[in-house]
């Protein structure tokens, strides 16, 4: 398998933080768009600080939204969840994006044009990057196997839920299920694509994990520097 086999127009990661009870209001504007994901996890948030408040993450229940598509979707997709939330008013959540470097099912694709790539490697590189995979529930130690004998170090599992998978289903090829894990593993750089094709190879779309994975540049790292020497 080899970096950059295919190269598709970018994408971006959508979170969306929100009260509970706005659920329904937003999952349709989550529909009507071209996501090639959708998954939806229920939190509660903790702070009490004016700050966290005004942002919409004080002590009440939350939604948190995750969609991935086409970055100019994202763009008018935030738009609408700001005009549907009024999110300018305090307590009405959060809503932002974030771009994808590279997807991958049955191999690594790029999501990001070569030159831009180019471009970023010069202006220094992020050292990090956090891949994050969907996989149908209960096979998330698979998806962790699988990294692990790409030197992945670890990773964090959430419980979702997902929905409007056609998209996904017909970009990759796949078959998902509703019921989701999402596996969440911080990796150098220069690990990415060998632990992404990993998990496609063995916890992918021809095995019961159904794991598809995505990648995003993380700035600053904290936590992980004792570790790396035993890898």
């Amino acid at each position: 398998m080899q970096d950059e086999k295919k190269e598709f127009q970018p994408f971006s990661l959508l979170i969306a933080v929100y009260e509970r009870k706005n659920g329904n209001k937003i999952a349709g504007l989550f529909k009507n768009q071209k996501a090639l994901v959708n998954l939806m996890m229920l939190g509660k948030g903790t702070a009490n600080s004016k700050i966290l408040n005004y942002l919409g993450l004080g002590q009440s229940e939350k939604s948190v939204h995750l969609s991935v598509m086409p970055e100019a979707e994202a763009h008018d997709l935030l738009h609408n969840i700001n005009l549907t939330l009024d999110l300018k008013e305090p307590g009405q959540g959060i809503a932002f994006t974030l771009p994808l470097n590279g997807a991958c099912a049955k191999s690594f694709i790029t999501t990001r044009h070569i030159e831009e790539r180019k471009e970023e490697k010069m202006n220094n590189q992020p050292e990090y990057e956090l891949i994050i995979t969907v996989a149908n529930r209960g096979y998330s130690e698979e998806v962790m196997d699988a990294a692990r004998s790409a030197r992945a170090t670890g990773g964090t599992i959430l419980n979702a839920r997902g929905f409007s998978l056609t998209s996904v289903e017909k970009f990759f090829e796949v078959t998902l299920q509703d019921e989701k894990e999402v596996v969440m593993i911080l990796a150098q750089s220069d690990r990415k694509i060998n632990i992404m094709n990993e998990i496609a190879e063995k916890a992918g779309p021809n095995t019961q994990a159904g794991a598809v994975s995505f990648s995003l540049a993380v700035s600053d790292v904290e936590g992980l520097q004792p570790y790396l020497g035993l890898m």
